[in-house]
């Protein structure tokens, strides 16, 4: 998730880099504790805010992104 360029991540990915089971993703969707965007049928997740989430500076995440890339 550090090293993506995606703007978003699905909730498989979530539950990856969390290690949770991805109903606790949702779940943690459905209670407002993590921002999620719904396209049609699909849930996806900012990476920003996610990466916030688990700790990760924006600058690094960033910053790693462009040094993979």
């Amino acid at each position: 998730l550090r090293v993506s360029r995606a703007a978003v991540v699905t909730v498989a990915q979530a539950a990856s880099g969390f290690g949770v089971d991805a109903r606790t993703v949702t779940r943690a969707i459905h209670n407002g504790e993590l921002p999620a965007l719904r396209l049609g049928r699909r849930v996806l997740i900012p990476r920003i805010p996610l990466l916030a989430a688990l700790g990760v500076s924006v600058e690094d995440a960033l910053t790693e992104a462009h040094d993979a890339g």
